[in-house]
Order: C-alpha cells, then sequence, then structure tokens
C-alpha cells in the first residue's frame, strides 16, 4: 500500500511540474500548430481512379475435358499474377504507356517515379471470389484514370502472354524429351536384339528358370534310369526262362523265309488284314483309297513279320541254322520277348545318356547362366522403363494439344469488367480534417514532452513531502511566502494567458475543420487562384 501511496504522489509530483511549465506546453503548440496546419491546407488535392476486374476460371468445357486435358490450377496462377503485377518491368512499362517517363528528366527521378507508382498503386482481392479492384491516387484526375487503364490492361495481356508462352514452352519441351526418349527407346532395342542373338542360344528354352530346368533334367534323368533298371531286370527274368524252356519238339522241315510252323505276334493281324482286303477287293478296284491303305498296311505288317522270322532264324542254336526243327510255340515266343526287351534296353540306355549329357551340361553352366539372366532382367527392365516413359510423354504430349486447341476454342479464363475505371468528381484526398487532428495532437504533444523536461531539469518544491524525499534534514514545518497575494495573483494572469491562447489555437483548428467541411473544394480553387 506504500509503494501504491508513493508512486500516486510520484505521478503527481509530475504532473503538477507540467502544469507550472505549461507555457511550454501553449508555445510549441503555437509554433508547431500553424506551420503544420498551413502545410496540410496546401497539398493538392489527389484524385482516385478505381476499375474492378472479376476473372471468371471456371468454363463449360472444364468438366468435359476433366481427365483428357492438362488443366492448371487457373486461381492461383491469377492470385500468383496479382501479387507480381506491380512488378518493375510491369511499372515500367505502364510510365511510358501513359507518359509518366516524360516528367523524368533523369535516372534517378525515373528510379523514384517507379518506386511512388509501387506505393501508390492499389490492388485488392475483395472476397472469396476472383474480383480484384485497382486504385491509383493522383493530382491530375485524367493522370490516374491512364493509369488504372493501362494496369488492368497489363494485368490482363500478361495472362493471355504467360498462357500462350507457357503452351509454346510446354510443346517444345515434351517434343525435346519425347525425341531424347525415342533415340534411348531404339538403342535399347537394338542391345536387347543383340543379346538375344549372341547369348539367348546359351540358356536354352527357358531362360528366366535355368535352376527349375535343371532339376527337371536331373528327375527325367532319375526316371530313365529307373526304367533302364526295370527293363534289365525283366530282361534278365526272360532269359531266365528262355534258358529252361525246350526250343523243340522234333525234326521237321524249316520253311527258311516262311512261317514254316513258326507263330509270330503278327500273324492274327495278317490274317484279320487279307479277310479285310479280300472283302474290299469284291466292292472296289484296286486303286480305291481303302484298298489301297489296306494294302499297305498287310504289306507292313508281312514285313515286320519276316524280320521276326529272320531274328528267330539268325538265334537258332549254332551248328543247327542250316536244318529243319519242329520249334516249339512257347520257346518261340520267349526268343521274341527277350529280343523285345533287348531293344527297348538299348533304347533306354541311350535315352539316359542324353539325359545325362543334358544334366552335365546344363551344370556347366551353372556359374554362366545367372550373369546372362541377370544381363537380359536388366536390359529388359531398362526398355520397359524407357518404353514407359517414352509413352506417357506421348501422352502428355496429346493431352497438351487437347488443351492448346481447347483454349484456342474457349479461353480458360474470362476477364469481366464489373467497373470500368473511373474518377470521381470530388477529390478522394487528402483528408485535411484528420490531419488538422493529427496536427494539433502532435502539437500538444510536443509541449508536454517540453514542460516535463523542464520540470525534470529543474523542478519546483511544492511541498514538504517533496523536500524530505531528497534530503535527509527534518522538515519541522512550512512558513507561507510573505508576498503571497501578489503570486496568487500572478498565477491566476498566467493561468488567463493559458486559457486563453489554448481557446485561440482551438478555434483555428475548429475554424479548419468548419471550413474544410463546408468550402473545402472553393478554398483549394482559391489557394490555387493566389498562387
Amino acid at each position: 500500500m506504500k509503494e501504491l501511496h508513493q508512486a500516486i504522489e510520484l505521478v503527481h509530483t509530475y504532473l503538477q511540474g507540467i502544469w507550472l511549465r505549461r507555457r511550454y506546453i501553449v508555445i510549441s503548440a503555437w509554433l508547431l500548430c500553424p506551420a503544420g496546419w498551413f502545410y496540410v491546407y496546401s497539398l493538392p488535392p489527389t484524385y482516385e481512379a478505381e476499375a474492378k476486374l472479376f476473372v471468371e476460371t471456371r468454363t463449360f468445357l472444364e468438366p468435359l475435358l476433366r481427365g483428357l486435358a492438362l488443366r492448371s490450377n487457373t486461381d492461383e496462377e491469377i492470385k500468383l499474377m496479382a501479387r507480381t503485377l506491380l512488378s518493375r518491368p510491369n511499372l515500367e512499362k505502364i510510365a511510358r504507356a501513359t507518359d509518366l517517363d516524360i516528367q523524368a528528366k533523369d535516372d534517378k527521378q525515373f528510379e523514384k517515379l517507379i518506386d511512388s507508382l509501387q506505393r501508390d498503386i492499389k490492388i485488392s482481392a475483395s472476397g472469396r471470389e476472383n474480383i480484384y479492384v485497382i486504385a491509383y491516387s493522383n493530382p491530375v484526375p485524367q493522370r490516374a484514370l491512364r493509369v488504372v487503364q493501362e494496369t488492368l490492361n497489363t494485368f490482363v495481356e500478361n495472362r493471355l502472354g504467360s498462357s500462350r508462352a507457357d503452351s509454346q514452352a510446354a510443346e517444345v519441351f515434351l517434343n525435346r524429351e519425347i525425341t531424347e526418349f525415342e533415340n534411348r527407346l531404339i538403342q535399347s532395342e537394338l542391345r536387347l536384339s543383340d543379346f538375344k542373338k549372341n547369348r539367348m542360344a546359351t540358356l536354352q528354352g527357358n531362360e528366366n528358370d535355368f535352376y527349375g530346368q535343371l532339376r527337371l533334367e536331373k528327375q527325367k534323368l532319375e526316371a530313365a534310369r529307373l526304367e533302364l533298371l526295370e527293363q534289365e531286370t525283366r530282361l534278365a527274368s526272360a532269359r531266365g526262362q528262355l534258358a529252361g524252356e525246350e526250343p523243340v519238339f522234333g525234326v521237321m522241315p524249316f520253311a527258311g523265309g516262311g512261317s514254316g510252323g513258326v507263330a509270330t505276334q503278327y500273324d492274327e493281324r495278317i490274317r484279320g488284314l487279307s479277310a479285310q482286303l479280300d472283302s474290299l477287293l469284291i466292292r472296289f478296284t484296286d486303286n480305291h483309297p481303302d484298298v489301297m491303305e489296306t494294302q499297305r498296311l498287310l504289306d507292313r505288317l508281312n514285313s515286320q513279320r519276316d524280320e521276326e522270322l529272320q531274328l528267330v532264324a539268325n538265334s537258332a542254336p549254332e551248328g543247327r541254322t542250316g536244318g529243319n526243327y519242329n520249334q516249339s510255340p512257347v520257346y518261340q515266343e520267349l526268343r521274341i520277348n527277350v529280343a523285345r526287351l533287348e531293344t527297348e534296353v538299348a533304347s533306354t540306355r541311350v535315352r539316359v545318356q542324353a539325359f545325362d549329357n543334358k544334366v552335365i551340361e546344363l551344370e556347366s553352366k551353372l556359374n554362366l547362366i545367372p550373369e546372362i539372366e541377370a544381363e537380359f532382367t536388366g536390359l529388359n527392365r531398362d526398355y520397359e522403363i524407357t518404353q514407359s516413359k517414352y509413352e506417357a510423354l506421348l501422352g502428355k504430349r496429346e493431352q497438351a494439344e487437347l488443351s492448346r486447341r481447347a483454349e484456342a476454342t474457349e479461353q480458360d479464363v474470362q476477364f469481366n469488367i464489373i467497373e470500368p475505371p473511373r474518377v470521381p468528381l470530388t477529390p478522394s484526398g487528402p483528408q485535411r480534417g484528420m490531419l488538422y487532428t493529427l496536427v494539433l495532437l502532435v502539437g500538444v504533444a510536443a509541449g508536454i514532452g517540453m514542460a516535463f523536461l523542464r520540470s525534470l531539469i529543474s523542478p519546483v518544491l511544492s511541498r514538504a513531502s517533496q523536500l524530505q524525499s531528497i534530503s535527509d534534514f527534518p522538515v519541522f514545518g512550512v512558513v507561507s511566502h510573505t508576498e503571497k497575494a501578489a503570486i496568487l495573483k500572478q498565477v491566476r494572469l498566467h493561468f488567463v494567458y493559458f486559457t486563453a491562447l489554448s481557446g485561440a489555437l482551438l478555434l483555428c483548428y475548429l475554424a479548419l475543420l468548419s471550413n474544410e467541411m463546408l468550402f473545402g473544394r472553393s478554398a483549394e480553387l482559391l489557394l490555387r487562384i493566389i498562387r
């Protein structure tokens, strides 16, 4: 509580010091305010030209071309163009188009002109829709109108020029990339073709699964070996049966190449075909297709029967080949079975040897095949990637061409001028009433500051508590001034002077405000005439 009391007392001391030095407030205000008010009064009127533009980014073709043509984010492009409209190249173009550059006598003045345009041209978006307001203030109404009109034209032309430039740049880029990928695709196809010519023969068929092929060949080899073992077992059994059978019943003439009583496996079929041939010859001639086919089959069976009989004759017991024997049919059948099994064993051994050679050949390529497969996979991957990129670029070029034709048919952005550039008849500035008030406040604030600074430099003690706060000596009492009446009279006189001067300053301020509100434009014209 004591600290609050001390703070209040300190503030009271400061305010009392300012009040005692109030003449500085009047002096500062009367020095600053008239000068400031005259400056504000002499400011030339400014006219603000304004235009409103609506940018329509949704067209009838947009939903129809969705997914077929390339559509950029037009809203973001328009916003970016609005933010970059006041770039230096655009401002230089506007200055030259409106003849403002004629006022600049050198480069320095031209730089100031560009800076002032960048500062004074206002571009703002109205609401969430693409509505843009372009405003510019200038003492000359027609000049402000031309600047706004040229800024509006630049906005529209930059969008159209940018769209055409982007389309051409995209077309050049796509054509260049398509040519490059086409060359790369041709090179990939040549490398793949050369690889297939020179290396694919090594893979021998299933180049994508060499190990599976090797495993399959080993399975075939094992199956062939098992089959060979089975056939050899059956052959040994057949030979054992043949060794235990009596070859003959008795001696009888042997018919050489004929049957001579020897039965074969073809006899029954030969008899059936002979009967069928006789039946066909009764109905048809010798040149009939059925007769010729039956005769061909019969000749082949007779040939096979003769070969079997010759084999039996060659396998007759030694010393008896020239004799005639009455051989046992069972013995003959066993000999034929042994001969057949020997033929099958021989053919199976050939097949086993072929499978064995194939497995040895594949095993010799175990280290080479993976390298060839890896190289082939890499070539295929490069080719597929290049082909996919090439096809994607072709699709993009078609989409770009469709977008370009769509833009030629109907622009993707429509500029609708809601309010054309215009200048009001009355000036839009400067706001002299606000400036007069600001000058008055600055003058009074400067006076208060001077009074406060003066009270700090040479303070006046008006109470005993002030003396106690700055001195260590005790204060026993307060003695009044002997000329207190004269001092009070002088204080009252100073208060009258302060009140009169402050009132006069306030009357001047009110007069200026009244003149601005009632006769502002007439006063400006009068000032121009006086000048």
